[in-house]
């Protein structure tokens, strides 16, 4: 039990067996046919291209393209669906250790591919989504090399894994320090005018974040704001009511405004009137 117990608690990096599952097809997971055109950017750009480790976060492992320009994600499998063997110990001693039990861990994992199909069927731009991929086909006939962080390489049958493609974005303080550094201003107005209308589309189409961090789950495309982080979306029609709508909005200006105070002191104004001109533009 000691040895199993070390093995599984020991703190490794990335490795084929972390990202492999024993999910089956689940239709709630099918999404709708991809179109010739996704499918030749797909098989003749984005698949061809070595991916480099990127990050680690919760929920999944991200690989950049050799050129930037797409992210792609595998889930932490080994996370989500703890080995079998486990079942064997008494729950109460692998709750003290540390461990979920399995049933909830299969929920939580329904839960996140629950918002990456969600954000992928009605935010997909403003997620920068290009595909996802939830369930195990034939369809691609394609492999795909991973690079980690330590330089051992890896080839990947795409059909058998469960993954996502999205569009490499810039984290938001990263792009608007840039912005700044290089005395934009009119672009940093326009960067903060993109990220509340960001939030307030988001809240007209009925979705909540369960976890607004702004550093982690937010970024730019160009200069068009996007949330990279689709795990912590959830449906919630209520955002649409005009009282969450204005709290929301007021939230994410709120501590975006953390950022002006300390970097862009002459941008604290600005963030609140654009604030109070989305709601008052919305209702």
């Amino acid at each position: 039990m000691i040895g199993g117990l070390f093995f599984c608690c020991r703190t490794t990096g990335f490795s084929l067996d972390k990202i492999t599952s024993r999910l089956s097809y689940n239709e709630n997971w099918e999404i709708e046919p991809i179109t010739d055109r996704q499918r030749e950017l797909l098989v003749q750009k984005v698949f061809p291209q070595t991916y480099y480790y990127l990050a680690a976060g919760n929920q999944c492992y991200a690989f950049i393209s050799e050129d930037r320009q797409y992210v792609m994600k595998f889930f932490k499998m080994q996370s989500l669906f703890p080995k079998e063997w486990l079942n064997s110990f008494p729950l109460s001693l692998l709750q003290n250790l540390g461990f979920k039990h399995e049933t909830s861990n299969q929920l939580f994992s329904e839960r996140i591919f629950a918002s990456y199909k969600d954000a992928y069927e009605h935010l997909r731009d403003e997620t920068g989504l290009i595909y996802i991929h939830l369930n195990k086909t034939r369809e691609f006939k394609s492999n795909v090399s991973l690079i980690d962080r330590e330089g051992k390489k890896y080839t990947i049958d795409l059909d058998t894994v469960e993954f996502v493609v999205q569009k490499k974005a810039t984290k938001i303080y990263e792009h608007l320090d840039k912005l700044l550094e290089t005395k934009q201003f009119d672009d940093v107005r326009g960067a903060i005018r993109s990220f509340l209308q960001l939030i307030a589309l988001r809240c007209e189409k009925g979705f909540v974040d369960q976890d607004l961090s702004i550093r982690n789950n937010f970024g730019y495309i160009g200069n068009a704001a996007i949330q990279f982080d689709c795990a912590t979306l959830t449906r919630d029609s209520s955002m649409k009511y005009p009282l969450n709508f204005r709290q929301e909005i007021l939230e994410a200006a709120e501590r975006l405004d953390d950022w002006a105070r300390m970097k862009f002191p002459e941008g604290t104004l600005y963030i609140q009137d654009e604030a109070q001109r989305i709601i008052n533009q919305s209702f």
